[in-house]
Parts: structure tokens; sequence; C-alpha cells
């Protein structure tokens, strides 16, 4: 019984605080000038909140009271005795719900590299253009005005009629052959 003696008296003075608060009210709405009403209202404010805390305090008290009962009655989970012999358990932590393995990912893909391009430019022709042909020193396909950018393609360079010849696309999409000699390679593309 001792346990309630003192969440009672906290309710107790919890609800005549309210009551003050609530006569406090009554009184500062009807008879009083403003100012005065105003004052009034705010120290019933503050008595309700004290009354509110007194209630905190006394469900806060029973509370721990019932937690520590429970402590009391419940036995150490470390040791157990079993017919006069100590056993001393080990807490077993299991995952709920349980979690499967993770499979490893084994294919990887392999990366692919990319293909450096490399680009040309039309030089040193003294304004009368390059021919591009069909093949090395072959039928003319057209003429690259100087200044023209190509892309060099894969192709090896092939040697005929004394000069050296590079297969290359135009930004037309045109692709042929023209001699080396008038074209400027692009760094690292020789």
């Amino acid at each position: 019984m001792s346990e309630f003696l003192i969440p009672i008296l906290f309710t107790v003075a919890g609800i005549g605080a309210i009551f003050s608060a609530y006569r406090g009210i009554r009184k500062g709405a009807v008879r009083v000038y403003t100012l005065e009403r105003e004052a009034i209202l705010r120290r019933a404010t503050y008595t309700m909140m004290l009354g509110m805390l007194f209630f905190l305090a006394a469900v806060g008290l029973l509370i721990y009271d019932q937690q520590q009962q429970q402590a009391a009655l419940e036995p150490d989970a470390e040791e157990l005795t079993t017919e006069g012999v100590a056993v001393t358990t080990t807490p077993v932590v299991e995952q709920f719900p349980p979690l499967e393995t993770p499979t490893p990912i084994v294919d990887f893909p392999t990366p692919t590299p990319t293909p450096i391009i490399c680009r040309a430019v039309v030089d040193g022709t003294a304004g009368s253009g390059l021919m591009l042909r069909e093949t090395p020193g072959g039928a003319e396909i057209t003429i690259l005005q100087d200044g023209s950018i190509l892309t060099l393609l894969e192709d090896a360079p092939v040697e005929a009629n004394g000069l050296v010849w590079r297969k290359v696309r135009t930004v037309f999409a045109e692709e042929g052959w023209v001699a080396q000699d008038f074209i400027t390679i692009g760094a690292g593309c020789e």
C-alpha cells in the first residue's frame, strides 16, 4: 500500500491545482479589469501546468514501481540453479526473420576497350584541295578542301605510286583513300 501513497498524493495535488485554476479562470472572466484578468488567467495557466506535472509524476512513479516489481520477480538469466547445481546460460541472439545467405555474383562483365578515334586535317595542298579516292591511287570520289576534318579508319597505311595512302571518312560519311603527305594527323594517332 505504501507504493501507492505518493502517486495518490500527487494525483490529489494535481486535482487541487486544476480546481484552483478553474476557479481563477471564472474569477478572471467576470468581475475585473482587463489587465487584472490577464494576470489571473496567466496564473491559472501556470496552475494548470503544475497540475499536469503532478499527474505525470504520479503516472511515472506507478510505472517505475511496476518495473521494479517485475525485475524483483524475474530470476537472473545468467545463473539458474537446477537441483543444487549452478548452470550458466549464454544468451542466443537470433535474427528474425532469418536472412538468406547472399549468393556471390560470379558473372562479371568483361570490359570492352573503347576504340581511339583518330582525326586528321587536310593541310599543305596550297589551296588546290586533296583528292579522295576509291582505292590508293585509284578513281576520284571528291576533292577535299584545306581544313577539312577526316577520321582515320583502322586500315593499315598502304604504299602505292610512291605515296603512303590512309583510309579516311569525311564529315559527310564518304569513305576513301588520301595521300598521307597532305594531311596532319592528331597527336597519339601516328
